[in-house]
C-alpha cells in the first residue's frame, strides 16, 4: 500500500497543478474584464481636476455633484426614457415577429420554406454601414426622419435573422408529440403556439430579448444618422452633449456612463441563465 502511494502522489500532482493554472488563468481574466467598469464606476465620483490628475487614483471622498448635475438639468433624463421607449418597442416587435416566423419555419411546411429561411439569415451577412444611405433615403421619402420610428423599425428589421434562428432551432427541439396531443384535445393551430409552444420556449424567448435589448440600448450609427432633433435622442447620442468643442468633461461622462450601464448588469445579472440555456438549445441533439 505504502508503494502505490507513492506511485499515485506524482500523478495526482501534474493534476493539481494544471487545476492552480487555470484558476490563475480565470482570475487574471476576471480582472482584466472587470476592471474597466470598476475603474469607470469610482472616476464617476471624481471631479475634473482629480480625473486629469490621476485617473487611476481612488476619489478622495464620494462626491455626487457628478450625478445630480446630470440627472437634474440637461436633456439627459428626457435621452434615458427615450433609450428606454426605443428600446422597449423594437424589443417587442422584434420578439413578436421572430417567435411566430421561427415557429413557421419549424413547423409548417411550404414551398419554398428553406430559400426563404435562408433569406432571412442572409441578413445576418449585411454590414449595417452599407445600409445607411439606402435607408435614410427611404425614410426621408417617408417623412420619418428625426421621429421614434426612424430608429425603431430599423432595429427591428436588423434584429430579426439571428432571432428567428434562434427561434427556430429551440422549436425544433421540441417534440412534435406535444402538438399532436394538443391537437387531439381540440386545440388549433395559433392556440398550440400560445398555450404549448411560447411556454416552452421561455429561454430561448428571453435570449433573443436581452440579446436585442443590449444591442438597441446601445447602438449609435442609426440615431447619429436619422435623428437630428435632440427631443428623440437615445443615450449613446446624448453623450455627445457632454463633448465640447475645445474640452471634454470626463467626470459627467463617466457618470452618465455609469448610470446607462447600471440596467443592463442588473438585467444579464438575473437572467443570464435563461441566455446560456437559450443560445446552447439545439447545439448537442440526441
Amino acid at each position: 500500500m505504502e508503494w502505490r502511494r507513492g506511485v499515485d502522489r506524482p500523478k495526482r500532482l501534474p493534476r493539481v497543478c494544471w487545476q492552480v493554472l487555470k484558476y490563475m488563468l480565470l482570475l487574471a481574466y476576471l480582472a482584466v474584464t472587470t476592471f474597466p467598469l470598476i475603474w469607470l464606476f469610482y472616476n464617476s465620483f471624481k471631479t475634473m481636476p482629480e480625473i486629469m490628475q490621476s485617473a487611476f487614483a481612488l476619489p478622495k471622498s464620494i462626491n455626487l455633484d457628478n450625478y445630480t448635475k446630470i440627472w437634474m438639468s440637461g436633456r439627459f433624463p428626457r435621452y434615458y426614457l427615450n433609450s428606454i421607449l426605443v428600446s422597449t418597442v423594437s424589443v417587442l416587435g422584434i420578439a413578436a415577429f421572430s417567435t411566430m416566423a421561427g415557429y413557421v419555419f419549424s413547423r409548417i411546411r411550404f414551398r419554398m420554406r428553406e430559400v426563404l429561411f435562408y433569406f432571412f439569415l442572409a441578413g445576418m451577412m449585411i454590414p449595417v454601414q452599407v445600409t445607411l444611405i439606402p435607408n435614410f433615403v427611404m425614410l426621408r421619402s417617408l417623412k420619418l426622419l428625426d421621429s421614434y420610428p426612424a430608429m425603431i423599425l430599423p432595429y427591428i428589421a436588423f434584429g430579426l435573422p439571428v432571432s428567428i434562428y434562434i427561434m427556430r432551432t429551440f422549436f425544433d427541439e421540441i417534440p412534435v408529440e406535444l402538438e399532436e396531443a394538443a391537437r387531439i384535445d381540440g386545440c388549433s393551430r395559433p392556440g398550440i403556439f400560445w398555450w404549448v409552444m411560447l411556454p416552452l420556449a421561455r429561454p430561448a424567448v428571453a435570449t433573443i430579448v436581452i440579446y436585442n435589448f443590449f444591442t438597441v440600448w446601445n447602438e449609435l450609427i442609426f440615431a447619429l444618422t436619422f435623428i437630428n432633433n435632440p427631443k428623440y435622442r437615445t443615450i449613446p447620442l446624448g453623450l455627445m452633449d457632454f463633448v465640447g468643442q475645445f474640452e471634454v468633461n470626463l467626470s459627467y461622462i463617466f457618470a452618465a456612463l455609469v448610470s446607462a450601464m447600471l440596467p443592463l448588469l442588473i438585467v444579464y445579472f438575473f437572467a443570464q441563465r435563461q441566455i446560456i440555456s437559450g443560445l446552447t438549445a439545439g447545439a448537442v441533439k440526441g
